[in-house]
């Protein structure tokens, strides 16, 4: 007969899960270290994914680029050029997919690591269904996003 754990003795997994292994700082900061080579600020990113998840939207930081045009920006000027601007991100704009990097679907786009100067090459993009990728090259690779809470 092979040892067994009393049953009042919690196992490994539900003691990872008691301890936050599943929240979306641990989840994230382990998958920007090994997918992303630590290229991403990790609380940004987790903000936006819980954003997502609970409310179905961004950050109220983010403004699509219809909205900063309304605002006095055009492209290739800095957000934070505009004053009712600064602090502001473009996101929730359309991303066509053309080079079909990504499975079908309808995909929105939001910026990385903005910082109210030159936009970066990091974006996350996201679809209806909760899928959530991030790229960090400017749209030539993808690294999916892992579930997290």
């Amino acid at each position: 007969m092979g040892w067994a754990a009393p049953a009042s003795a919690p196992s490994q997994r539900s003691d990872a899960l008691a301890g936050g292994a599943d929240r979306c700082e641990v989840v994230l900061d382990s998958f920007n270290k090994t997918a992303l080579g630590g290229r991403i600020d990790t609380a940004q990113l987790a903000d936006i994914v819980r954003s997502l998840t609970s409310r179905k939207q961004l950050p109220a930081y983010f403004v699509t680029k219809k909205q900063a045009r309304q605002a006095g920006w055009s492209p290739g000027q800095y957000l934070s050029d505009i004053p009712a601007l600064r602090g502001k991100s473009i996101g929730g704009d359309h991303f066509g997919n053309y080079e079909r990097r990504l499975p079908r679907g309808q995909w929105k786009e939001a910026d990385l690591d903005y910082r109210g100067k030159k936009r970066n090459a990091k974006r996350l993009v996201f679809g209806q269904g909760g899928q959530q990728y991030v790229t960090v090259d400017h749209y030539e690779t993808f690294h999916k996003v892992p579930a997290c809470r």
